[in-house]
């Protein structure tokens, strides 16, 4: 780094030690306290430790976070990181939703160059209320509002964060002319969240598979929402509750009841939510009730693939295939149970694979998992699917009492959807992946059938609906050969394990 040279000798190679790693740059920086609205050195709190770790891992990332947890501030001291060891006119932009935070942003890079060490100042080219750029290198550091004339379309930024995303007046349009403008550089999108069905929602219920990098923040994670409570203090049932759900302590409980006193429980829900059912809260008639959703564990999974287990010799499974054109809109959707523990063992999403080569997947998949009974959705390019698994020769097949496939109607619709929610319950249903819980959280019935709200996708619901379904249609006899097979299987392993425990029916005298 050029401005290395004006620093003497033998402080040269500790200081470029010290500047080279961001943990130990920012560890240098000052912010504003914002209860004595003094300068003070930045100490990062756990969610900014891990927030950095993540941004020198991902190119892409989506960060969900309730308010005042210093996620803005960490972003912006990454950035003035990278502008300030920058070798070349590198252009960090932060994109605002009103400028008044813009400009507050803006204003943390001087304040981070002040608090530096005196042998660590550089000189500007431009300093202004919008840029600031190093004399000696040309990087920059610039402040954007969303909405107005321009906008990024003027330059070519290196790299940009994209502040309470979720507010924009058209997020879609000024994503678009971000990635445009950006390329292959680093884009950051934080934000809390703001309503469901909107662009932000779409984004992180998109992830990973649509290249982002998903990072959740929950208030309860936050060691500072906390309050002192006294003696007299009691928990309400509801409180009991989410103690146990998240493992909250009578202080947390406290700041919770005092925030929802202030706020109302809805907009509490948004600005400081516990989960991913709690930031996008859908008010409206959902199908499913969400009680009966929170019983079920639900876990993330990165890539298109979502294995739970392995396929099992002697068990039995069945199939629900939900088909799109394969062209970045809908997701092709596959969902495999078993049916000795009625349990999912395997999904795959992608909207990307046109449905001839989807027809390949299923058919892989299907006899991965012991030529699985598949009941493929008929509609549109389901045709094209079915077409191709009889051409495969695929002997298990599902039909219909009059040997039809399946087509989706209202009546059909209602009918697989009817069947999951027995099983839900039931309760019999234990995991599912995060975007399926989530697809099921959002079902809601306007008309008729349940539907996802404008904007966002139910393929996955579809597909789980449809395997489920798939099991009534699974002759008994199947049912009963694939619980016993694994039942004996169970038996075996335990008497196997005993023998591995005591190799020989007798006790050694020493």
């Amino acid at each position: 780094m050029k401005f290395l040279e004006s620093i003497p000798q033998p402080h040269r190679s500790e200081i470029a030690k010290a500047i080279s790693k961001p943990e130990k740059f920012v560890n240098m920086l000052s912010i504003q306290d914002k209860r004595s609205a003094k300068m003070i050195k930045f100490k990062m709190n756990d969610e900014q430790k891990v927030l950095l770790k993540e941004l020198q891992e991902h190119n892409r990332v989506i960060i969900l976070k309730p308010r005042q947890i210093g996620v803005s501030t960490l972003l912006r001291a990454y950035a003035f990181w990278s502008a300030y060891i920058a070798t070349e006119p590198v252009q960090w932009g932060v994109i605002s939703f009103h400028d008044r935070s813009a400009k507050h942003l803006r204003r943390m890079d001087d304040k981070f160059h002040k608090g530096l060490p005196k042998i660590l100042h550089r000189q500007f080219a431009v300093s202004n209320t919008v840029d600031l750029e190093f004399e000696d290198t040309g990087a920059r550091l610039s402040s954007y509002t969303a909405g107005s004339r321009g906008g990024t379309r003027s330059f070519t930024l290196t790299s940009v964060h994209l502040s309470e995303f979720a507010f924009y007046e058209d997020p879609d349009e000024l994503l678009a002319t971000t990635m445009a403008a950006v390329g292959v550089g680093q884009v950051i999108i934080e934000s809390t969240p703001n309503r469901a069905g909107d662009a932000f929602h779409r984004l992180v219920m998109g992830a990973p598979e649509n290249g982002w990098k998903l990072i959740c923040f929950w208030w309860w994670q936050h060691d500072t929402y906390r309050v002192h409570v006294g003696e007299e203090f009691e928990r309400s049932a509801e409180e009991d509750a989410m103690a146990e759900a998240y493992d909250l302590d009578d202080e947390q409980i406290m700041w919770r009841r005092q925030q929802i006193a202030t706020l109302g429980l809805e907009k509490f829900r948004r600005e400081y939510p516990a989960c991913l059912d709690d930031a996008f809260h859908f008010t409206t008639s959902t199908y499913f009730h969400g009680d009966d959703l929170a019983k079920i564990n639900g876990i993330f999974f990165d890539g298109a693939e979502r294995r739970y287990e392995e396929a099992i010799e002697n068990d039995a499974y069945v199939m629900g295939v939900d088909v799109s054109a394969g062209v970045g809109l809908d997701y092709s959707v596959i969902t495999v149970v078993s049916l000795s523990t009625l349990q999912v063992v395997y999904q795959y999403r992608s909207n990307t694979v046109p449905p001839v080569m989807f027809a390949e997947k299923v058919c892989d998949i299907g006899w991965e998992y012991n030529t699985a009974k598949l009941l493929v959705e008929s509609n549109n390019h389901g045709h094209v699917v079915i077409a191709r698994l009889r051409d495969f020769k695929y002997k298990n097949l599902w039909l219909d009492a009059k040997g039809r496939d399946w087509t989706t109607t209202v009546k059909s619709k209602l009918d697989a959807y009817e069947t999951l929610r027995e099983f839900i319950i039931a309760e019999i249903i234990e995991t599912l992946d995060m975007t399926t819980l989530m697809e099921l959280r959002s079902l809601t019935v306007e008309k008729v059938t349940p539907e996802a709200p404008k904007g966002l996708h139910d393929d996955m619901a579809m597909s789980l609906a449809l395997a489920y379904r798939c099991t009534r249609d699974v002759p008994r006899r199947v049912l009963r050969r694939a619980k016993e097979n694994m039942l004996d299987d169970f038996i075996r392993s335990r008497r196997v394990g005993r023998r591995k425990d005591n190799p020989i029916p007798w006790e050694r005298n020493e």
